[in-house]
């Protein structure tokens, strides 16, 4: 009776599979996650970074190389002025996921809030000397890892969006972070595939401009509660046909 449980079987294995792809990501709880905290805590409170910076065993520039740098303009909420920003949406991270640093001086930057959690990082607009937070940031792992979670300050409700990229710069998702407050998010591969070699983080129309901080990676897979509930039934249900199957010879 091999024959009647293989059809049964493939559509058990089908339903586990498509349900463990069924989204790139999933939100989870920030404090869920396991592991240490890049908190810029070095860095000098308004210092500019021209190149790469390298924390907490995280590489950060501005953008990957294959992407190209453009410039988009939109106004504040709920006010006529008009800011510019950086804009990634054009090409797409090569292999490899290098890394690149802005112009001197648009690059990245240091401001401290002066609370418990410090300084943060920043990316520097188009605009020099007015476009703090206004700048992209991008960030590589030194190994990819299946979840991340971030602190965003001074988010302001703005049109933010955290773009998750493979080792071969393919994108694995881009999470929408659009109309966020202040606060602490993380997300995890559907299915725990510990893929994400890194990430781009942009913005447009926040008033303050994002700064990023607290960055914490996991390498540990997270559990998808879909699959996870249905892997049991799916065992019950070919216990119960293996029985039927066996009451019948």
């Amino acid at each position: 009776m091999k024959f009647r449980l293989q059809p049964l079987a493939a559509l058990l294995l089908g339903l586990t599979m498509g349900a463990a792809q069924a989204g790139a990501t999933s939100e989870v709880a920030y404090a869920s996650l396991h592991g240490s905290a890049v908190t810029f805590s070095e860095l000098i409170d308004g210092a500019s970074i021209d190149g790469l910076l390298a924390s907490g065993g995280v590489l950060f520039g501005e953008r990957f190389a294959g992407q190209e740098l453009a410039v988009a303009k939109a106004p504040r909420p709920g006010a006529v002025a008009q800011d510019w920003f950086d804009d990634l949406s054009f090409g797409a991270p090569s292999a490899g996921l290098t890394l690149l640093a802005g112009a001197a001086g648009a690059n990245l930057g240091a401001y401290s809030y002066g609370d418990a959690d410090g300084t943060a990082l920043f990316g520097v607009g188009p605009q020099i000397g007015s476009a703090d937070g206004f700048g992209a940031i991008s960030a590589r792992f030194a190994s990819p890892v299946s979840a991340l979670g971030l602190q965003l300050r001074d988010a302001d409700g703005g049109a933010i969006t955290l773009s998750l990229y493979r080792t071969d710069g393919s994108l694995i998702q881009a999470v929408d972070l659009s109309g966020r407050s202040d606060g602490r998010y993380a997300f995890a591969r559907t299915g725990g595939a510990a893929d994400i070699a890194g990430f781009s983080l942009t913005n447009r129309d926040s008033y303050y401009g994002v700064s990023l901080d607290n960055l914490v990676l996991a390498a540990a897979p997270v559990p998808e509660p879909a699959s996870a509930l249905l892997l049991p039934a799916g065992l019950a249900l070919l216990w119960a046909a293996r029985r039927r199957s066996s009451n019948t010879l």
